[in-house]
């Protein structure tokens, strides 16, 4: 018997609704009659608790279904390579903080009074953005707790003011606008790399772990 076809046995047999199991489950409607269609499956975490809602083995619930056992076989795949890729993005991430610390501390200095090295200091920074920001999308942001949340918020307030201060940084209000953008993203993505390589550390010390 395929999952599905359990989904709405196990339902039928507690004389439940599609609702009654999505508010037990705390998921919507459209989702239950998903996976009772056979359209889409539960996660493994969803999958335990439907197992302990209708007292069933995870076993029970996965065998016979092939498919469902492909799927999950390929999700995992999917998220070996998904977490080998935030491995390495937050390696580049640590390159990139160095490089700052280099940079403000003067040991590294670049002529971007040279043109040619404007332009190449501008894609460096435009692509380091971008590996940032994405690190920063899959941080988990929505499952952390309103303190931790808090507390990044303040390190990186506090890292936006080390980054003025450490590169004597001055905003010239209403003379030169797109001086002052490029000089505030700069130092918002400096802000966003030093946060990011602490707070996101834990995540990654975990990927490495498996």
């Amino acid at each position: 018997m395929k999952f599905a076809d359990k989904m709405k046995l196990y339902r039928r047999q507690k004389e439940w609704t599609q609702q009654d199991v999505a508010e037990r489950l705390l998921i919507s409607r459209k989702t239950i009659s998903s996976w009772e269609n056979g359209r889409s499956y539960p996660d493994i975490f969803m999958l335990v608790q439907i197992s302990d809602l209708y007292h069933v083995s995870l076993d029970d619930l996965l065998r016979e279904d092939h498919e469902m056992i492909n799927n999950y076989k390929e999700e995992h795949k999917t998220s070996v390579h998904k977490q080998r890729l935030l491995n390495i993005l937050y390696f580049i991430n640590i390159a990139g903080c160095i490089y700052f610390l280099l940079q403000s501390s003067g040991i590294i200095y670049i002529g971007v009074d040279s043109e040619k090295w404007r332009i190449i200091n501008y894609i460096l920074l435009g692509l380091f953005s971008i590996n940032i920001l994405y690190l920063i999308s899959q941080s988990k942001w929505e499952l952390m707790s309103w303190k931790r949340k808090i507390k990044i918020l303040i390190t990186l307030l506090i890292f936006t003011v080390l980054v003025m201060k450490l590169d004597s940084l001055v905003f010239h209000i209403g003379k030169n606008d797109l001086q002052d953008f490029i000089t505030g993203f700069m130092v918002a993505m400096k802000s966003f790399a030093f946060t990011g390589l602490i707070w996101l550390f834990p995540q990654f010390k975990e990927r490495r772990a498996k």
